[in-house]
């Protein structure tokens, strides 16, 4: 496949900041038919797909050095004079342990359930 043009690149930047698509239109000086035909692209959409995936990554980093931050708020809401306040943070904790789910141990499993996703992975990029 080819290259992105760097007007679709320019397009992609735009979408990622939240852009409609009649800005990014009017910001390029396209048609909005040209935009919505290149979003249907595969080329376009598996670099969309990296650049969102790049931006999960780089906030789910950002929400982990903040988790500490987080629980000691948490901690101190716990200590708190207020009543209500106390009862937040408590329902809060027990909502979000309740939610917490852990893995496979085995590293048998694990390896079993990496190969799958491959596998599944695989087949649907080939569909």
């Amino acid at each position: 496949m080819e290259p992105l043009t760097a007007n679709q690149n320019k397009a992609l930047a735009l979408l990622a900041t939240g852009q409609s698509v009649e800005e990014i239109s009017n910001s390029l000086g396209i048609h909005r038919s040209t935009l919505w035909r290149w979003r249907q692209d595969p080329q376009f959409i598996a670099e969309w797909n990296k650049l969102i995936y790049e931006t999960k990554e780089v906030q789910e980093r950002a929400l982990l050095e903040m988790q500490a931050k987080a629980i000691g708020a948490l901690e101190d809401c716990l200590n708190s004079r207020n009543e209500m306040v106390k009862l937040l943070a408590s329902l809060t904790i027990l909502d979000k342990v309740q939610g917490l789910r852990v893995g496979a141990t085995d590293p048998e499993q694990i390896l079993q359930n990496t190969l799958e996703i491959t596998e599944l992975t695989s087949y649907w990029n080939q569909s």
